[in-house]
C-alpha cells in the first residue's frame, strides 16, 4: 500500500467525522463499478440496513471500484488495515489463494440454496474463514448471485474449434477449464471489459446475469449471449474486513452486519430471478442472438472442469480439503432433494 493512497483513505474518513458521522464509520470499497445498477443497489442496500439494524452506531461508507485500491488488490489492503472492508468475489484473490475460488463459485456446481446450505450447515464457512486468517481479513457471504450467463462472443460459437485461439474475460476456476479448450483467460476488472470487447483485446467475456450485463452495455459490442453458465450456476459476492476492526465491533453490531448480508443474500436472489426476462427481450430487440452452447462445449467444458478441479486437489492441500467438505455435503443434500423432486 502506497502512503498516497493511506493518506487519501485518512482523509476520506477526517472528512466523515468532521461532517458529523456517527460514532463509527468503516470504508468500505467495492471491487465492482457502481455503473452496474444492481451492484451499486445492492452495496447500498447492505450500508443503510447496518447503519438502521445499529441505530447509526455502526456505518460502513461504500466506494466505487478504484476509488482507493485497485480491484485485485482490495484483499491486501484490506488485511493491512488500508481499507476497513471490501466488497468482492473470492476468486479475485485466486492466485495467492487457490482455494478461495471454490467460495464464488464451482463450476458445474452449486445453485444459490445449494451453495449456502453447504456454507450454513456443512462447514463452508468455517473452512473459509480458516483460509482468509493468514491474511488477517474476515470473510462474510454478502449477496447470492443467480447462475450467470456463459458469456458474450463477438463471433458465433458453433463448436469447441471456435474457442481455440479466443482471448476472454473469465477468470478462476472456469477460466482454468476454458483455457484446456484454447481459450486465453484474461483477468479484467469489470469495468474494463466493455472496452476490451470493443477494441477487440477479447473476443468473449462473461461477467454476471442479463440485469447486470445490460448495465455494462455488452449489447452494443457483442452479439451472440451464449448460456447456460457453467462456470457460476450460483455464486456468492464476499464483504471482507479488517479482522482487527472486526474483533473490535461489539457482538450486536457484528450480528447486524452479518444480518444485513443475509439479508441482502435473500433480496438480490428473491429480485434476480424474476428480473432477466424483460432484460432477455431487449436484447433480442437490439440484435442479439440469446441461445444455449452446443452440447459439445458443454461436454467438452464439463469434462474440462472435472480435470481442473481433480488437479487443484492433488496440488494444494486447503484446495482440496474444501473440494472434500462441499462433495461430502453434497452427497447427503442430493439424496434428499432427489426423493422430494417432483
Amino acid at each position: 500500500m502506497n502512503k498516497t493512497l493511506t493518506r487519501s483513505i485518512a482523509f476520506a474518513g477526517a472528512t466523515l467525522a468532521s461532517s458529523g458521522a456517527l460514532a463509527q464509520t468503516l470504508t468500505l470499497q467495492s471491487a465492482f463499478p457502481f455503473s452496474l445498477k444492481v451492484i451499486d443497489d445492492s452495496i447500498h442496500r447492505f450500508a443503510q440496513d447496518v447503519e438502521t439494524a445499529t441505530a447509526g452506531a455502526l456505518s460502513f461508507t461504500p466506494y466505487d471500484a478504484g476509488a482507493f485500491s485497485p480491484p485485485f488488490e482490495i484483499l491486501a489492503n484490506v488485511g493491512n488495515g488500508s481499507l476497513d472492508a471490501g466488497w468482492s468475489a473470492a476468486s479475485y484473490w485466486a492466485g495467492q489463494i487457490p482455494a478461495a475460488a471454490l467460495f464464488q463459485s464451482i463450476p458445474f456446481g452449486p445453485d444459490v440454496p445449494h451453495y449456502l446450505a453447504w456454507l450454513y450447515g456443512g462447514g463452508g464457512i468455517e473452512l473459509w474463514e480458516e483460509l482468509y486468517r493468514p491474511h488477517n481479513v474476515v470473510p462474510i457471504p454478502c449477496g447470492a448471485m443467480i447462475s450467470e450467463a456463459g458469456g458474450w462472443f463477438v463471433d458465433e460459437i458453433a463448436g469447441v474449434d471456435d474457442l481455440s485461439g479466443m482471448s476472454m474475460r473469465i477468470s478462476g476456476l472456469g477460466g482454468e477449464a476454458m483455457s484446456r479448450l484454447g481459450v486465453s483467460p484474461v483477468s479484467l476488472p469489470a469495468g474494463e471489459t466493455f472496452l476490451g470487447l470493443d477494441t477487440g483485446r477479447i473476443g468473449g467475456a462473461e461477467l454476471s446475469f442479463p440485469t447486470i450485463d445490460v448495465s455494462a452495455g455488452f449489447q452494443e459490442v457483442a452479439s451472440h449471449y451464449y448460456f447456460p453458465g457453467w462456470h457460476q450456476p450460483g455464486s456468492l459476492n464476499e464483504l471482507i474486513i479488517n479482522a482487527d476492526v472486526w474483533d473490535g465491533l461489539s457482538e450486536d453490531q457484528r450480528l447486524a452486519v452479518r444480518h444485513a448480508c443475509s439479508d441482502l443474500s435473500i433480496h438480490m436472489y428473491a429480485q434476480d430471478m424474476q428480473a432477466q426476462s424483460a432484460v432477455l427481450q431487449e436484447f433480442r430487440e437490439a440484435g442479439v442472438e440469446v441461445k444455449r452452447f452446443p452440447d459439445e462445449v458443454l461436454e467438452a467444458l464439463r469434462e474440462a472442469s472435472r480435470d481442473v478441479l481433480e488437479e487443484n486437489a492433488a496440488e494444494n492441500e486447503a484446495f482440496g480439503a474444501v473440494l472434500e467438505s462441499y462433495r461430502a455435503f453434497s452427497e447427503r443434500y442430493e439424496e434428499y432433494r432427489e426423493l422430494t423432486a417432483f
